[in-house]
């Protein structure tokens, strides 16, 4: 009896003294930046992350995989999708790394999932950054008029018109166009509606070799800013797609005063 009371207390103080606490991510980026990554089908992506738990780290697990709406326009292409995972040891560590993006990578948006798991399986919460692949097939957007490389402003009661083209070396598929009100995320400015959408439009290109698209020509984008429209920040974007669901996507600011 005294025997078996000596288990049970020694029991006890393992259960007591078990490792329950998450490891922590304290940094992570990608080619040394969080937001506004763009990569090349064929190169790298360099991984870089601060990491640290109370007893000892385990692995750490990248899920890179896209994040395109699902819409197809013509052939499958490659969409990279890989899980990395590198062995951790130690209570704190700092992690380099690479990813090859390969070179028949569809051009889009990509996602990166980071998932820290100390050596006894307590999983802390996850990272995540987004980035942009591009190829030489992708659609290339060109706006002339206004100079995004400026602020640009809108005031309330006037038309912003949009001038440029947009080409692609074999046919164009989809053209899609919305001026939102952005919001701030995590400390970074991420585009997306708040409300209703001053402008939104979507253009379908049926044509077998419809290789240039004008703003104006084609799609008379003049946008009219509301006269009651709320004083602010807000985001054009321009998401373009050809035939074979290479995506390209330009985001501007626009200061509605």
């Amino acid at each position: 009896m005294a025997a078996f009371a000596i288990l049970l207390v020694a029991c006890d103080k393992e259960e007591d003294n078990q490792d329950t606490t998450a490891p922590v991510i304290k940094s992570v980026t990608i080619n040394e930046e969080d937001h506004d990554i763009v990569v090349m089908a064929g190169d790298e992506i360099h991984i870089d992350a601060e990491l640290s738990d109370n007893e000892a780290l385990g692995e750490l697990k990248v899920d890179v995989h896209d994040i395109f709406d699902g819409h197809s326009h013509g052939k499958t292409a490659i969409k990279w999708a890989e899980v990395l995972t590198i062995a951790l040891s130690g209570k704190e560590q700092k992690v380099h790394d690479h990813m090859d993006v390969p070179q028949d990578a569809q051009a889009g948006p990509y996602h990166a999932v980071f998932r820290l798991i100390d050596a006894e399986g307590n999983e802390g919460e996850f990272a995540e950054i987004d980035f942009m692949i591009s190829n030489a097939s992708q659609p290339q957007i060109n706006i002339t008029d206004p100079d995004f490389s400026d602020e640009v402003h809108a005031p309330k009661g006037s038309t912003l018109s949009i001038m440029g083209t947009v080409t692609d070396e074999t046919d164009l598929a989809e053209i899609r166009i919305s001026l939102e009100e952005e919001h701030d995320d995590h400390g970074h400015s991420h585009k997306g509606a708040l409300d209703e959408a001053i402008y939104e439009a979507d253009f379908d290109l049926t044509g077998s070799a419809d290789i240039t698209w004008d703003f104006q020509v084609d799609g008379n984008v003049n946008i009219a800013i509301p006269s009651d429209a709320e004083t602010g920040y807000y985001v054009m974007k321009v998401v373009v797609i050809d035939n074979e669901d290479n995506m390209n996507i330009f985001e501007a600011e626009v200061h509605i005063m």
